[in-house]
């Protein structure tokens, strides 16, 4: 139900920045290059979308990818982790924005790998911002324009977003790697 909950709330957070926008859902469609249909069962909660869906919507309303999931700006407060606003996923990976809305010069994240998951891919990029990976525990594969780097925990590595990338968890326990993306990317 939790779940259910959560992409309700998404979907209405979309729904008020398009409108807000004066964008009609075909024309967000147009933007974000998504069906009409898609975009629709999104605002109301009936489809879970992909974070590559997603950061296509957030880049076609002009809003950074984390907008999406937190209504309200937070600025020179403590976050605690329990309350990290979570990017839902169907898969073994749970990410959590570090950073509140809006954000202007940088964008904060922290991952959870369960062993064998993976994001990215030989052909994954996102808009053109310069990122830093920091792997805070766990054994990592990360492959950056087909050269694999075999990572663990202190290890960093940085790149532009415009290059493809991928990371795996190559060990067998939960990994966790940090997230630093500068300016915020889009898709």
């Amino acid at each position: 139900m939790e779940l259910e909950t959560e992409r309700k709330a998404l979907g209405n957070r979309i729904r008020e920045f398009r409108k807000a926008r004066k964008l009609s859902i075909r024309k967000l469609s147009e933007l974000a290059g998504i069906s009409p249909a898609f975009i629709s069962q999104i605002e109301n909660g009936r489809a879970n979308a992909s974070i590559p869906v997603l950061r296509q919507v957030s880049s076609a309303l002009g809003i950074a990818f984390v907008d999406l999931f937190e209504q309200t700006s937070v600025a020179g407060k403590v976050l605690r982790k329990k309350d990290r606003p979570q990017v839902p996923s169907d898969s073994g990976i749970r990410s959590f924005s570090l950073t509140r809305p809006p954000l202007r010069e940088v964008e904060v994240a922290v991952s959870e790998y369960e062993p064998g998951e993976s994001s990215g891919g030989d052909d994954y990029t996102h808009g053109d911002s310069h990122e830093v990976l920091i792997i805070l525990r766990g054994t990592f594969q990360f492959r950056l324009d087909g050269v694999e780097h075999t990572m663990h925990p202190g290890d960093s590595i940085e790149y532009r977003t415009t290059a493809a990338h991928e990371i795996r968890n190559i060990g067998s326990s939960t990994g966790e790697a940090l997230w630093v993306v500068s300016p915020p990317s889009v898709p």
